[in-house]
């Protein structure tokens, strides 16, 4: 057996052992490339860590055939993970991310009173609330923030001011899961128009979100004296009028 020949053998047998890739590209929800993502890669007897390059990109070579976990992460954004990647002897597989910035889920919310909210309102609209979507991210002056996205009908309008955006028969509501909303609940709300992701939101988280229980409202507010809890909702819309128009 000639050393040419043994050389020839231990290559095949390495090439045979180890010659698989897992490559991909780690960017950004709505963006590029992020350079100097952490990359991990997890499997039977296999443990490594690489660094994204300047596009973002990454390879793990050398693996031996079968499956494997990763992740990637980054400072100020959300982790994503792929738990089965397998890969075949000799071939490369892909496996790709795209991390959403870290997002507040969460409001600030400020209670400056009913004649604030009418004042600060774009829309403030009786709706019945269609099947909850599943929570998202958006971007909304160049922040982040988790919300669900609740489709509605709108019942009536009691106002709508220049920016409101278009009031529709079906409008959507962003709202953060907290308190999330159900199917068939009604509401007078009091909304701002997002142009950033073309949906509605309360101005104040759920403060301003007045729920409506049978065609009645449920009122605990004592800062509009005209509007008294089990008022049916025509009345509190009328209520809301005559604050609006002072």
């Amino acid at each position: 057996m000639t050393k040419e020949f043994i050389v020839a053998i231990a290559l095949i047998v390495a090439a045979c052992a180890g010659s698989s890739h897992v490559s991909g590209r780690v960017t950004e929800l709505a963006g590029g490339p992020l350079a100097g993502a952490h990359v991990t890669i997890d499997g039977l007897k296999t443990h490594a860590e690489i660094a994204a390059d300047a596009m973002g990109r990454f390879d793990f070579a050398g693996l031996a055939p079968g499956t494997y976990k990763l992740k990637a992460e980054l400072p100020g954004y959300v982790m994503e993970a792929h738990g089965d990647v397998s890969v075949a002897r000799g071939t490369t597989a892909t496996a790709d991310f795209v991390l959403h910035p870290a997002c507040l889920e969460e409001g600030s919310y400020v209670d400056g009173g009913v004649g604030w909210a009418l004042l600060a309102a774009q829309a403030v609209v009786y709706v019945r609330l269609d099947a909850p979507s599943a929570p998202d991210r958006w971007m909304v002056n160049d922040q982040c923030v988790v919300g669900i996205d609740h489709p509605a009908t709108v019942l009536s309008i009691l106002n709508m001011g220049p920016s409101s955006g278009d009031i529709t028969r079906t409008i959507h509501i962003v709202k953060d899961g907290r308190m999330p909303f159900a199917a068939g609940d009604e509401y007078i709300a009091f909304l701002r128009w997002e142009p950033a992701i073309g949906r509605y939101r309360p101005i104040a988280g759920p403060i301003f979100m007045i729920p409506v229980r049978d065609g009645k409202v449920v009122w605990p507010r004592t800062d509009a004296p005209n509007i008294r809890d089990g008022d049916a909702v025509g009345k509190a819309m009328a209520s809301l009028y005559a604050l609006l128009k002072k």
